[in-house]
């Protein structure tokens, strides 16, 4: 996230020190001001060079100089002049905050850091005290202090509670900080505040997904998922792109909203009907929902697509996982074999063989029990016949028997 000053508060900035010194009556100096003002940086420069040459100690002149080369993309210049100008007048936070957002553009975290940090916030005019923060705050982040970013953030949002900037930089911040669940709260706040703002519903989306496949918690995984769910939605809804869909499809699959995820999905496969990622989705839709031969058809499509080898990984995992579901487990292997997953080929084959020795114990109970209700049929046709002796005979091993079968078979 590239954090800019705008170029009025510059403007308005620039004129606050005008008005708050004496400044050097040259004609140099008006141009300079009527080309800043008409955007004319080209012009403003040169001019404001000459002002610099004859005022060699006067600071302004140096800042209104930096201000119009980093307008005009002469970023290395504009370090310098700016620099300049806090070397001649270090009381100036504008300076400093010029001279920062410049080195933050060149990538200079580090001395953007060094420079802001000793700055007290109160010290900065308050209409100019957010743009502080923001590039604090990026500046620590860069640097690996997210801590401290955050904690101006939170400040600063506390006095500023409607500008999206601060809570989109505080998502990014509790990004860097590990903490998922406070990035996507963050990018929501920003997200709700400046809803024209994709890429704040897009990191917030992301960031709780992140959050809730970490969570150890059943029902902090479920809210969380049903929060960026509906993040997810309002996202896809303004913006319906195939990868808004394909998230909010996921958010539903994480709340277990098997429905609402297929429908995200089935609108993702309408824009790209060649995405081997959309099918898998889907197919792990309809296995949860039991239709197991359909999910199967949308995995073999998968694999048809020529998706990348972690995709093609999940998908022969996916495949596994719902031919074990429908104890075909031949297939099972054959499809754990393509993922590369010798753990689950084992625990497979072992219930391959578990399944076979259970069919063959099926087998001879069903026949142990044929055998047993043919005896009874004997002992029913010999009574009949009055053969009594032969028919008690039978009769007195049918006991034996049937606790043989209870014992074996049940």
């Amino acid at each position: 996230m590239k954090s800019r000053v705008s170029r009025a508060i510059v403007a308005g900035a620039a004129l606050a020190v005008l008005f708050a010194a004496i400044l050097p009556a040259h004609a140099e100096w008006n141009r300079g001001l009527e080309a800043y003002k008409k955007k004319d940086w080209a012009t403003a420069v040169k001019e404001f060079e000459e002002v610099t040459k004859t005022n060699p100690d006067y600071a302004g002149a140096y800042y209104m100089l930096g201000v119009s080369q980093r307008a005009l993309g002469q970023v290395s210049p504009a370090i310098a002049s700016l620099r300049k100008a806090v070397e001649l007048d270090g009381a100036q936070t504008s300076y400093k905050i010029a001279l920062a957002q410049a080195l933050l553009q060149a990538d200079q975290f580090q001395n953007a850091y060094e420079l802001l940090k000793p700055v007290s916030i109160s010290s900065v005019d308050a209409a100019n005290r957010s743009n502080y923060a923001l590039l604090f705050a990026q500046a620590a982040t860069k640097t690996n202090r997210p801590g401290e970013a955050i904690s101006i953030l939170n400040a600063q949002a506390k006095a500023d509670p409607k500008n999206a900037r601060l809570q989109q930089a505080l998502g990014a911040a509790y990004s860097a900080n590990g903490d998922d669940a406070k990035a996507f709260n963050a990018f929501s706040a920003a997200f709700e505040l400046d809803p024209k703002d994709q890429s704040n519903g897009r990191n917030a989306v992301r960031a709780g997904i992140a959050a809730a496949r970490r969570s150890n918690s059943d029902s902090e995984k479920s809210q969380l998922y049903s929060s960026t769910a509906r993040v997810a939605d309002r996202l896809a809804a303004a913006f319906p792109t195939f990868d808004h869909q394909l998230l909010a499809g996921e958010a539903w699959l994480g709340a277990k909203d098997y429905e609402k995820a297929q429908s995200w999905f089935d609108k993702a496969k309408a824009q790209q009907s060649s995405n081997a990622l959309v099918y898998f989705y889907l197919a792990q839709c309809k296995t949860s929902t039991g239709n197991l031969n359909s999910a199967i058809s949308d995995l073999q499509q998968a694999i048809k697509l020529k998706p990348t080898d972690k995709v093609r990984t999940q998908i022969y995992n996916q495949g596994g996982y719902v031919y074990d579901k429908m104890k075909n487990y031949d297939q099972a292997i054959q499809w754990y074999q393509n993922a590369g997953n010798s753990n689950m080929v084992a625990q497979m084959r072992t219930k391959q063989e578990s399944a076979t020795q259970n069919a063959a114990a099926d087998k001879e109970c069903a026949e142990f029990k044929r055998k047993i209700d043919a005896l009874r049929l004997q002992v029913t046709e010999l009574e009949k016949l009055g053969d009594n002796d032969n028919a008690k005979l039978l009769q007195e091993q049918l006991p034996t028997l049937e606790k043989d079968y209870a014992d074996r078979c049940r």
